[in-house]
């Protein structure tokens, strides 16, 4: 069995590329609600091995398009911002001894944080576009030691009101801190 990967940026449109080359059509699925296409970038895309760790440090990858051309540079640039805080899903595709498609499997749900450019002038000029991706689950901007309060999940999300009873069950109680 073959194997190579993809990603999915749940942009407005979805782009979606794979590690291979010309276009792969996949089915529609759990993700992807009609047939898709994954344009191919070949030996372009990069994309580092990674771990997802159960209460650990969120890690955070650089998806690499390597050999960009000038005339596409504006396209990214104008499509940054609705990158931004975009889901991203790291894709499997398996394919039979024959590289014909047989399974698609969506591995890691991540979120955009940025896109970059990189220029090397070395033996000619080489333009890297660099997708900063970190875990979904990450919110980089609390401290570790942060208290969950009604009005903290309200500035991320207006209508949610997990927390709305927390006042009413600490009412009342002291924290203690310090030796027992």
């Amino acid at each position: 069995m073959n194997e190579s990967f993809g990603i999915r940026i749940a942009s407005d449109p979805p782009a979606r590329l794979w590690g291979g080359f010309g276009d792969l059509e996949i089915p529609a699925d759990i993700v992807e609600s009609e047939p898709a296409i994954y344009l191919g970038g070949g030996e372009l895309l990069n994309a580092p091995d990674f771990e997802i760790p159960i209460n650990a440090t969120a890690e955070r990858l650089d998806i690499r398009i390597s050999g960009v051309s000038s005339s596409i540079l504006p396209i990214f640039m104008a499509e940054a911002a609705s990158v931004k805080g975009a889901k991203v899903h790291f894709v499997r595709f398996y394919f039979d001894g024959d590289w014909q498609l047989e399974d698609v499997e969506y591995d890691t749900v991540w979120r955009a944080d940025k896109i970059s450019i990189v220029s090397d002038d070395n033996d000619g000029r080489t333009r890297t576009i660099i997708l900063s991706i970190a875990t979904d689950d990450t919110n980089r901007n609390r401290s570790p030691q942060a208290f969950f309060t009604d009005q903290d999940q309200r500035r991320r999300s207006p209508t949610d009101a997990i927390f709305s009873h927390v006042s009413q069950i600490v009412q009342g109680t002291m924290r203690r801190f310090g030796a027992k």
